[in-house]
């Protein structure tokens, strides 16, 4: 390959879409201040105005935090998937099922595969979803599958992976350019164990990968055979945060929140200086006491921990230690509790900690504080179930098209896939409880039969379209009228109930 063509090649590796430079730098901020470990001290705790090289690398040392960007994170995902989605096994064809089953390479189901798309889109805000297949053309029978473990799966690329790509007018992706790393570990004894860089491109007919080779003194790019696919569809999905129509990026749900978190560790690491300063106080004393060269004065810098202020103390002045400012702690503790109070405010998470013990993270809120804020991300919630619905049905479909069952795919009436439309705070046994003491004020029966909708959506959260409107149309007889009367004058068996229901409310 001559060097033109070389050039050629190493331009279009180096291709980068026309946002990845400016949000490339962000992109890593997230994604450390999300993983956490101790090399994200060394670069985002600042050295504050007048310290020393040695006192800042000791307080590098000594910094810590609690991870409040893991932590918003992983409550979105635990509110998220409380309620799992529903995937429709009896429609969905086999080779959906058989992907929902083992969704990646290592062999995880779809429903842990959905959460770490959830995770990794709201670190990054976007993240694309590749769907692969390692059958190769000698794999023809069922037989052959098995032996060989063929089949479809799908794999995670951040942004940072996704270097460049391509739309026609409709939007629909050309083509893309991924990242992927390669490490020569074949050969225990004779491999080198190093780390090579190399560059898959997807387009609507093939793959195609470029591998970076050392060859003497220079690196080359050698480029491997294309690989059919012939889907004639770039088989890769976009995973938002929440859904977004922009074509390389959206927003992340701590895109706010990493900023804020990091500065409540920069003014933790301040307040750990300042105790440092109470804890060993700084010796001052006359400089007509001690001259440089001196043993004394030797001894006395020791005494100091090697610092010492000296002043002109004509009136005879005694030497002392001197402290700084306590209240200068109080304020960094107000300003740090007020961040972190943004921090999960941001998000409607506020009610998960309480206003006065943000800082070490008590969860004492009444549980009406709770359900009121709880309210505010139900809206969250929502778009990024919409999102993951949206993501997964995609995915499926492109699942399906590597088998040729598309078809089947679209001609259902509703997606396969579907994540709940509400996340109510209010639980199963709640609405058990609302229902009866309608029951026992006498509420009209046409209130009781919506609150009665509430408990069929609650037992059975993903519930088919017609088996839901046939237990709904059995509402309409319901509820039973009381036998208040027996022969004789007696009250029936369910009115004697209703009363001791309602005498026993009364003594409560």
């Amino acid at each position: 390959m001559d060097n033109a063509q070389q050039k050629k090649l190493k331009d279009f590796v180096a291709r980068r879409h026309p946002l990845y430079e400016a949000m490339a730098a962000h992109w890593d901020f997230l994604e450390a201040t999300y993983e956490g470990g101790r090399a994200w001290f060394d670069l985002h705790i600042h050295r504050y105005v007048k310290e020393g090289e040695d006192e800042y690398l000791k307080r590098v040392e000594r910094a810590y935090r609690f991870n409040h960007t893991r932590e918003v994170v992983d409550l979105v995902d635990k509110h998220l998937f409380k309620v799992q989605p529903h995937r429709n096994d009896q429609d969905a064809p086999k080779s959906v099922k058989n992907f929902w089953n083992k969704a990646t390479l290592a062999g995880l189901g779809m429903s842990e595969f959905a959460k770490r798309i959830s995770n990794r889109s709201s670190v990054f805000g976007r993240v694309w979803i590749i769907v692969d297949s390692n059958k190769t053309p000698e794999v023809r029978t069922k037989a052959d599958e098995k032996l060989t473990d063929a089949r479809t799966y799908a794999y995670i690329v951040t942004p940072r992976q996704m270097l460049d790509m391509s739309f026609d007018e409709k939007g629909q992706m050309n083509w893309c350019l991924v990242y992927e790393i390669e490490r020569d570990d074949k050969d225990p004894i004779n491999s080198s164990g190093k780390l090579k860089d190399r560059y898959r491109l997807w387009t609507r007919d093939f793959s195609q990968l470029f591998r970076v080779e050392q060859q003497g003194n220079k690196k080359v790019i050698v480029v491997d055979e294309p690989i059919m696919h012939n889907l004639g569809v770039v088989p890769c999905v976009a995973a938002d945060n929440v859904i977004s129509d922009e074509p390389y990026t959206s927003p992340a749900l701590i895109a706010d929140v990493a900023y804020l978190d990091r500065a409540v560790a920069n003014y933790l690491s301040n307040i750990d200086a300042i105790i440092q300063d109470q804890t060993f106080s700084q010796l001052i004393m006359p400089a007509q006491g001690v001259l440089p060269g001196e043993d004394a004065y030797d001894k006395l810098l020791e005494m100091g921990t090697k610092r010492l202020f000296t002043y002109d103390a004509e009136n005879g002045a005694k030497p002392e230690y001197i402290n700084p400012d306590p209240a200068q702690a109080e304020l960094i503790l107000k300003v740090v509790n007020k961040i972190i109070n943004e921090i999960y405010h941001s998000v409607g998470l506020a009610g998960e900690r309480t206003k006065e013990d943000n800082a070490v993270g008590i969860d004492n809120s009444s549980g009406v504080a709770k359900a009121y804020d709880f309210e505010r991300v139900n809206s969250l919630l929502c778009s990024k179930g919409d999102s993951l619905e949206i993501t997964e049905n995609k995915v499926a479909w492109l699942v399906a098209k590597w088998h040729g069952e598309e078809a089947e795919v679209e001609r259902l009436e509703k997606p396969l896939v579907s994540y709940p439309e509400n996340y109510d705070v209010r639980g199963l046994y709640d609405e058990f409880e609302i229902a009866t003491k309608l029951a026992l004020i006498e509420a009209p029966d046409e209130m009781r039969r919506r609150q009665m909708e509430q408990v069929i959506d609650k037992l059975w959260p993903q519930l088919q379209k017609d088996l839901r409107e046939k237990m709904v149309n059995e509402l309409k007889t319901w509820p039973p009228k009381l036998v208040v009367e027996e022969p004789g004058g007696g009250q029936g068996p369910l009115a004697r109930a209703k009363n001791s229901a309602k005498n026993s409310l009364a003594k409560a």
